[in-house]
C-alpha cells in the first residue's frame, strides 16, 4: 500500500478551518505536507491494511445542511448514531445512540472541548486528538491505548502499532453521499466505534480542532 498525499487532509496541520463547501475541507493554503514522515514512531512501516471483508461501513449520511447535523447509518441500514446541534445553540453538538443515550458532546469556541460520557472525561479536542511535531499524524488516547490518524492514500486511517507492524484499525473517506468510516472487528472490541464515528465529524467538519 502506498503512502501518497491525500487531497481529503491537505492542511492536516490546520484541519478543518475552511467553511463547508469551500472545496478545501482542511484550509490548507500552502504546499501540501509530506506524508512519508508520518509515522516516525512505528520504524517507517507502512501500516498493515485489513482485506475489504474485515471492515464494516457506517455512512454518515443526511446532512442538514451540514455533518454536524446528520445520521450515522450502519451496515444493515439501520440508523446507529444522530449528530445533533441545535440551531439556537450552535456552539454545542452531541451523538446520541438509537435509545438517546448521550454518547459524546462538543463545544465549539476558540480551545473546543470535547467529553465521551463514561469514557473520556472532558478536556480541548487539541489535547485529545495532539498534533504531531512535523504536523502530519494526529494521535489520541483511549482507555489507556494510544492510537494515531494520518492520511494513507484517500483515507484518513486510524492504525496503532503491533511489534513492529502498524495495523488499520479503522478508516474515514469522504463518498458523494457523505462520509464513510470503515471499521474492523478489531476496532469493535476495542470499543472504538463510536471513537471513529466521533473522530471524522470532528476532521470533517469544517470547525477549528486546534
Amino acid at each position: 500500500m502506498s503512502v501518497n498525499f491525500n487531497p481529503y487532509v491537505q492542511g492536516w496541520a490546520h484541519a478543518g478551518n475552511a467553511p463547508s463547501g469551500s472545496g478545501q475541507p482542511w484550509g490548507y493554503d500552502g504546499q501540501p505536507p509530506s506524508v512519508f514522515g508520518a509515522l516516525p514512531s512505528f520504524n517507517s512501516t507502512l501500516p498493515k491494511l485489513p482485506p475489504p471483508s474485515e471492515f464494516a461501513m457506517y455512512h454518515i449520511t443526511g446532512f442538514s445542511p451540514t455533518i454536524l447535523n446528520a445520521s450515522v447509518v450502519g451496515p444493515r441500514g439501520q440508523t446507529h448514531l444522530r449528530i445533533i446541534t441545535d440551531p439556537a445553540s450552535p456552539h454545542h453538538t452531541i451523538w446520541r445512540d438509537a435509545q438517546r443515550r448521550t454518547v459524546a458532546m462538543v463545544d465549539w469556541g476558540t480551545r473546543s472541548t470535547v467529553e465521551m460520557p463514561g469514557l473520556l472525561a472532558r478536556q480541548s479536542v487539541r489535547s485529545w486528538l495532539r498534533l504531531s511535531s512535523d504536523r502530519t499524524t494526529r494521535t489520541m488516547e483511549v482507555r489507556g491505548m494510544h492510537y494515531a490518524w494520518a492520511p494513507v492514500d484517500q483515507y484518513i486511517c486510524l492504525y496503532y502499532t503491533h511489534g513492529s507492524q502498524s495495523v488499520v484499525l479503522a478508516r474515514v473517506c469522504r463518498v458523494a453521499d457523505g462520509v464513510s468510516v470503515e471499521v474492523t472487528q478489531r476496532a469493535m472490541q476495542y470499543g472504538l466505534l463510536e471513537v471513529c464515528i466521533l473522530c471524522a465529524t470532528l476532521f470533517l467538519c469544517g470547525q477549528n480542532i486546534d
